[in-house]
This record gives C-alpha cells, structure tokens and sequence, in this order.
C-alpha cells in the first residue's frame, strides 16, 4: 500500500489561531479545531514562516498548549526564517482600498501576514474572518495578492487539514 504524498509548504500561522488553539482536554470547538490544526501541521512535513512580526504576535497571544507546540516546531526545526520585508506597494494599496479607516487599521494590523507569505509559499491559516474579507476584496484590485490562499481552521465549510 503507498502512502499518501503531502507536499511540502511553508505556513504563515497567525496568532489568532495560537490564541484559540485549547489543549487536548479541551471540548470547546474553536479551540478544538485550532489545536489539531497545529497538531496536523506539526505532524507533517510543513514548516512555519516564522518573521519577527509573527513571533512578535504569537508572543503576546498563543495559548498554554501554543507555546508548547511552538517548542516542538523549534525542535524539529520546522520554523522557517522570514525577512521582514514591509511591501510599500501592499500598504499603499491597503490604505487607498477603504475609506473606513477602521478597515484600514485592520488590514494594516495584519498586513505582515500577506508579506510573509508572498516570501514563502503563498499560505496563510488564520481565525480572523474579518481580515481575510478585507484581502479578499483588495485582491480584486491587486493582483500581486491573488495567489495567496488563506484557509480559517474553525471554518465549518473548509478541511484546513486536509
């Protein structure tokens, strides 16, 4: 019997899903669904873009069982460095895109999590809705962001692990 290949692929991991993620006895679903998405990823041949950015957040918000998985990927060195490259173009783009500087504070907030993963594999996992509807409909406008696919782990009509 083969094996089922999984390619390889570098993960912009944001922190609203180190925050969420709750630990093995946990039954609540959000937290469920964020924690064996990080198990899933740990346990496959993916690495984390990992910028001063992200680490910066994860700092601040990731979760008892988070950290813990953090230091697994460290040890398996599947954290992979990310220059901090701040896209002049994306934040222009960004701050042009809304009149509603509310929008603009939000896209801005998470505008590292496009850089990075334009410097990697075009793959973010987030639990942030309301970010990845603000890309989206950037997208439309700037075709450099098109390609990134961006999956929500607690989505009930999406199979982030799969």
């Amino acid at each position: 019997m083969s094996k089922r290949r999984t390619k390889t692929c570098c993960l912009v991991i944001d922190a609203s899903i180190a925050h969420a993620a709750g630990t093995l006895e946990s039954s609540n679903p959000t937290g469920m669904r964020c924690r064996d998405f990080l198990i899933a990823v740990r346990g496959v041949c993916h690495r984390m873009a990992w910028s001063e950015a992200v680490k910066a957040e994860w700092d601040e918000h990731q979760s008892r069982f988070a950290a813990e998985w953090l230091v697994t990927m460290m040890n398996l060195k599947k954290l992979r460095p990310v220059k901090e490259d701040l896209s002049e173009h994306l934040r222009e783009a960004i701050e042009n895109h809304s009149a509603d500087q509310n929008v603009v504070a939000i896209m801005l907030k998470d505008a590292h999590l496009i850089e990075a993963a334009l410097a990697t594999d075009l793959r973010i996992a987030a639990h942030d809705e309301a970010a990845r509807g603000h890309f989206r409909r950037l997208a439309a406008t700037l075709e450099s962001i098109r390609r990134v696919i961006w999956v929500n782990p607690v989505g009930d009509d999406e199979d982030a692990i799969g």
